[in-house]
This record gives structure tokens, sequence and C-alpha cells, in this order.
């Protein structure tokens, strides 16, 4: 076939319409093309003004771009408006035109497409945007012009998107002077290519003080590594910081006041067993007993809230140091222990900084709970990218019904309920590092499994997805914990004892646990915190790796 094809049939198959418009406006010719996008016929239009079938809105803006274009200035750029179809709904078209003088055509041509389905997408992402509470920002990669910010701006910031245009450095003039150099810092790190999340105090000119998180993150040229600009949101999360405070406070009074009256009572119960006899120093020793239990579990009470409230980020923790660590301290409590420990060298977890008493928990309930001489097997491995430390204990198995509390598998009430609170650290401290709990239990005893994202070259900035609880399979479970017969099941609590306290009964771990807590500007790594006055409603924070450290 040597015979060139007819350009009218080239321009039918083309997938945009092409029409051709006199000086009036009037269609002199149409492709076919156009039965698919607005369902009417070519011939059907011909000598019908194409601005009869622009919406009314858009009509005037139409007819002033082909009046220029009809005075010799076309448009530049393509333009979009809507247009009536043959069944009388509305589609978005953008359009190109062009002049006789460009074209050789007698006449002005002009090429649309059909772009409602972006045009509608833009339009519900600006919907969102401008009904969102959060300030949607974005800067360039040097933070001297502001390219974009929502009208929540003014609400959170208390100044408007023309104030930052005019001075993009401004909303820093609104920054805590205690956490402005923590800001800065944190702009430095997103100029340089490095993702931020950080939480800082406010003083608007309304004058009232509010704590807002900031997620950030640079934005890349398209296939290049060169950053083009800053984009993220900023959250007016001082409600939460109130609640978290108040919270703070309801439990330091709740913890005092049961550790001194718990005191009271067990040193009365051992004055009543040392002066008194006939079976009656069982009774008081019953009563120190409980009460010795009951200031455990305050103490982890306030364990649970530390890592619910404010739990650093995961990040990579070799497993091995901290095994050894909780192994030697159950030892020195509990001589009659014996223990067995596979580690492989690197087993390196990337967990919350919790993780420690995760492990202490373990190994003092494997012991504790034991009827007869505590046996201990503690295993840790490696395996397609998850480590597990696997605890087997010979204790009695854990009844079903507090296991599935734990797990969220039944809602506890009056009538269904744990007394303990370690293994809902536990639980907790493994969902908070996207890991999963485990439990194997057999007439033999118990194994309990921690599964874990294991660490990479990079680990430390790799972001880890929460998994919460799983089936672990048997790959990720050392060899040595595992029972060939068992069925793998979600955990439940294991009740510690006073003397199996993970962090309560070791007074200079709790100083030097508690001596780290700080207030101040707060972003992802932990490096230092700013100091706040105490008086200034802001709550304490721990100073661990956390949603938001500088």
């Amino acid at each position: 076939m040597t015979d060139s094809p007819e350009p009218e049939t080239l321009l039918d198959l083309a997938g945009e319409t092409v029409v051709v418009l006199d000086e009036e406006g009037a269609f002199r010719y149409l492709n076919a093309t156009v039965t698919d996008v607005l369902g009417f016929e070519p011939a059907d239009l011909v000598g019908e003004s194409v601005l009869e079938f622009v919406h009314p809105d858009d009509e005037r803006r139409v007819e002033r771009l082909f009046a220029t274009a009809v005075d010799g200035v076309p448009p530049e750029e393509t333009f979009e408006y809507r247009y009536r179809t043959a069944d009388g709904e509305w589609v978005w078209l953008q359009s190109d035109l062009y002049p006789p003088a460009e074209t050789g055509v007698d006449g002005y041509v002009m090429s649309s497409r059909n772009v409602t389905g972006e045009v509608e997408s833009i339009r519900r992402l600006e919907t969102i945007v401008s009904t969102s509470p959060d300030v949607l920002w974005m800067f360039d990669a040097d933070w001297s012009e502001l390219l974009f910010a929502n009208d929540s701006l003014g609400t959170v910031f208390g100044m408007t998107s023309a104030d930052l245009r005019a001075d993009p450095s401004r909303f820093l003039d609104v920054v805590h002077p205690d956490d402005r150099r923590a800001v800065e810092r944190a702009m430095a790190r997103l100029s340089a290519g490095e993702p931020v999340r950080i939480d800082y105090r406010i003083e608007p000119s309304t004058g009232e003080a509010k704590w807002v998180r900031v997620p950030a993150e640079p934005v890349y040229e398209d296939g290049g590594e060169g950053i083009v600009a800053i984009s993220g949101f900023a959250r007016d999360v001082t409600a939460e910081y109130r609640r978290n405070r108040q919270l703070t406070v309801m439990d330091n009074l709740l913890r005092h006041t049961i550790r001194n009256d718990m005191n009271v009572v067990m040193g009365t119960a051992e004055r009543i067993a040392d002066r008194t006899t006939d079976g009656l120093e069982t009774h008081a020793e019953t009563i120190r007993r409980v009460a010795a239990e009951l200031l455990d579990t305050a103490e982890k009470q306030r364990d649970v809230i530390d890592l619910l409230g404010e739990s650093g980020a995961p990040r990579p923790l070799p497993v091995e140091p901290l095994v050894s660590e909780a192994v030697e301290r159950v030892r020195t409590r509990d001589p009659r222990a014996e223990f067995d420990v596979s580690c492989v060298t690197e087993a390196t977890a990337v967990a919350v900084p919790e993780l420690r008493y995760a492990i202490d928990e373990l190994v003092e309930n494997a012991v504790e709970h034991a009827e007869s001489a505590p046996v201990v097997r503690i295993g840790v491995g490696r395996e397609d990218e998850r480590v597990a430390i696997a605890v087997r204990d010979n204790c009695p198995p854990i009844p079903t019904e507090q296991r599935r509390a734990v797990t969220d598998e039944w809602e506890m009430d009056r009538l269904r309920h744990t007394v303990g609170m370690g293994l809902w650290l536990v639980y907790w401290i493994a969902e908070r590092s996207g890991g999963s709990l485990a439990f194997d239990t057999h007439p033999n005893g118990n194994v309990v499994t921690l599964c874990l994202p294991g660490a990479r070259e990079t680990a430390c900035e790799c972001a880890v997805e929460s998994t919460g609880t799983r089936e672990p399979t048997g790959a990720e479970i050392p060899a040595e914990a595992r029972e060939p017969t068992g069925t793998w099941i979600p955990t439940g609590p294991m009740e510690a004892t006073a003397e199996a306290t993970t962090r309560g009964s070791d007074p200079a771990s709790r100083r030097s646990f508690d001596s780290e807590r700080r207030s101040g500007a707060i972003d992802d790594r932990g490096s230092e915190t700013v100091d706040l006055d105490r008086e200034s409603g802001t709550i304490d924070r721990d100073r661990r790796d956390g949603i938001a450290r500088e």
C-alpha cells in the first residue's frame, strides 16, 4: 500500500476533538471524535456557535479568549471550561486555540481533550484542603518562597498566606523562643533531604500558646535527586498535651497515695507477724504479700502510661545484651533458676527503647510462675528480616481468657478481666515496635515469642509499619524454643508478683529512667530537648526517641 491516508481519516482517529471555527465562532468542521466526547454528530453542529454549549459560568471567559485570538493575540496556554453534551450533562474540556497564521487553515483550529476526571479529582482535593483544620503548606527547597498554604494558616498561626509570601521566615516569629532553635535545625534537615516530625510551641498574635505537630518531607524533582520543595502540615495538638498533663498529674497523685498507704500496710503486717504466733503470722504475711503485689501493679501501670503516651520511635537495638542483662538480674534474685540461652550475634531488632523492659518481664514471669525449680530456655534467632525472642518456661499454662483479654479478642468488663499488667506492657511494646507477640501453650509450660523487625544497614532511617498481633511462622521461632506439637495462639498476660517487678522493684533503674524526663520541642531523633517551665502548662516528656524529637 503506497497511497497516503486522507488527512480527515487521521483526524477522525485522533484521541482529541479537532474543530475549525470562523471569525464569529461558528463551527465549520468537526472531526468524528466529537461524537465520542460530546455525543453530537459532527454534521449536527456545523453552523452552530461554539459558545452556545459553553457553561454559563465559563461563557464570558471563553468568549474573551476567542475575541482576543481573532484580534491577533491567541492564548499562550491551554484553557479549561465546561461544555454541554448531547444528553445535557457537562464535561470539562481542555483546549488549545490556533489562529490561521499558525496552521495555514482557513479558520481557527481548536483541539480539545476531555479532562473531567482530572478536574473533578482536583476539585475534590481542593475541597479537602480548604476544609482541613490542619495547615497544609509547601515551601521551596531553601525556605525562601512560600509555594502554598491553605486557609487554616490563619486559624493556627494567626497569619495569612500573603504575610508568608512577603516574608517566608515570618512563621518563626510565632515559634516559642525556647523551641526556635529546634525548629531551625529541623528546617535544615529537611533542606538536606531528611524527613522530619517535630512538636513545638507557638504563640500566635491571639496570645494563646499552642502545641503543633509538624510532619514534613522533601520533594524531589521527577526522576532526579535534586530537592525542589519542602511539604508538610501543621496540626494543633494543644488538647492532646493538655490532656496528657492532666493524666500525668492524676497518675502521680494516685501512685503517691497507693505507695504511701501500702507501705503503711506492709509495715504494719510485718510488725504483726513479728509479734504474733498461733498461725496469725501467716495471715499477716498474706497482707504483706498482697500489698507488695499492689505496689508492683502501680509501678507497671506507670510503665504502660509512659509507653502509650510518650513511647520512642523504633530504632536498632542489639538483643543479646538485653537478654543477658535480664537473665543476670533475675538470677541474682532467684539463684534456683536454671537458664539456657542461645542467641545469634547479629540479632539486632528495630524496636522502641522500652524493649529491655519487655524482655525483663518475659524472663521474670518464666521464673516467678514456676511451681517447681524454674527452668528457662531463651532462644534468639533471625530469619526473613525478623528477629524472634522466644522464652520457654516450665510454668502452668496461661488461661485462655487472660490471653484473649490482652489480644482484644473480647472486651474486658466486670465479669471478664485480667489482674496483671506485665504482659500488657510486653504486648504494647511489641505493637509499638511493629512486631508481634505469640504464645505456644502446652502441659509442660509455655513459649512466649516476641517477633520484631530486624535491623538493616540503614535501619535507623527505616519506617516500621505496625502489624499488631499475628500468628508467626515456625521459621521465625528459634529451634531451641519450638514445641513440635504446640499450636501458636495470640498471647495473654502472666501476672508477675511483687518480687518480679520489671522496673518498679529496681530503684536504680527507676531513678535512671525518671532522670531523663524533661519538656520541650520534640523531634524524631531524640538528640536533645529544650527545658520548659513546669508552670507553663506543658507536660513532662521523656528524653527518648519519640514521635518528634530535636
